[in-house]
């Protein structure tokens, strides 16, 4: 990358983060709410508060958001996180605000980019990042080439069907891989089990996939159970993805992916049972690196230019 500044931003549900970037440092950083139930004239209003504390230094903005994003028009199709994001015209609104080039990506694949030029994945040719949150997004790099397919579109990992008769998804699919690790849906399992066994998380009034993940570590039964089931649905999940892509290296990252060696251990076993020539196979299974900061440094490595798209 040139050293250029650029300004990158990462758009959630519950904060916009701004960051400062020269040659994938990031110099300075900035915070604030998205009032995302506003609507997006008000989200747009916080978006440019984000950016122009460093807007005068900088050569270019890129963007990571969620969604359906088309990044070669400019548009957020679709956000899940944003109130009424339909057919916006992001890139037009801030060009005509700041007079800078603008760039737009999904967030996951932002965050893929930056875990691969800066992070856990540098250095690597075949990549698949996945996001383990809320939401299950993914990402990949083949042959050194970042792929978002004919539309821009790919990596729909979360929606992938593991279980052909399963429950409904919010998406309206049935057995997406998202409906089993979602954030909300470990929660669910974890109340569940709690019914018919003793368990410390009865000690909690309101449960978080930090808190399920804190007592599987102290050896609470159900906890651990909870998390040798995610492990084992998400194993399925990436045993899919090795067969497919072949990757080096597939990297889990998001809030729930913070849980440790109790997520990764069931990961890794039932990958090693379920790819086709598991032992002959080189790939890792790690977690990202750059944490909060990947989607911007990603979006940044976007909106410089550096990719084929």
């Amino acid at each position: 990358m040139a050293k250029k500044l650029f300004v990158g931003v990462d758009i959630g549900g519950t904060n916009i983060k701004s960051a400062l970037v020269e040659n994938g440092k990031i110099k300075k950083k900035r915070k604030l709410p998205t009032k995302a139930n506003l609507g997006p004239e008000r989200v747009i209003v916080q978006i440019k508060s984000a950016i122009k504390p460093f807007i005068t230094k900088a050569a270019g903005i890129g963007i990571g958001i969620a969604g359906i994003i088309d990044s070669q028009k400019g548009i957020v199709r679709f956000s899940p996180n944003l109130s009424e994001w339909h057919n916006i015209k992001l890139v037009k609104a801030l060009k005509k605000e700041f007079n800078k080039p603008v760039r737009i990506i999904n967030d996951v694949n932002a965050i893929c980019l930056g875990e691969w030029q800066y992070g856990a994945a540098k250095g690597y040719k075949n990549v698949f990042l996945f996001t383990l949150g809320t939401g299950v997004g993914g990402a990949a790099i083949c042959e050194g080439v970042p792929l978002f397919g004919a539309n821009g579109f790919s990596g729909e990992f979360g929606h992938s069907v593991i279980k052909f008769n399963g429950p409904k998804c919010s998406c309206g699919n049935y057995g997406c891989l998202e409906r089993y690790v979602g954030a909300k849906y470990i929660v669910a399992n974890a109340k569940r089990k709690m019914r018919k066994k003793i368990t410390s998380l009865k000690n909690y009034k309101k449960l978080t996939p930090h808190i399920i993940a804190q007592e599987a570590k102290k050896g609470d039964k159900v906890s651990k159970e909870v998390f040798t089931e995610i492990g084992f649905y998400i194993g399925i999940g990436v045993s899919n993805i090795i067969a497919l892509f072949d990757p080096d290296v597939v990297i889990i990252s998001g809030g729930v992916s913070r849980a440790g060696r109790i997520l990764f251990e069931p990961i890794r076993k039932t990958v090693r049972k379920r790819v086709l020539g598991a032992e002959h196979r080189n790939y890792k299974i790690i977690p990202g690196k750059l944490g909060d900061d990947a989607g911007v440094l990603g979006a940044v490595y976007f909106a410089s230019g550096l990719t084929s798209r």
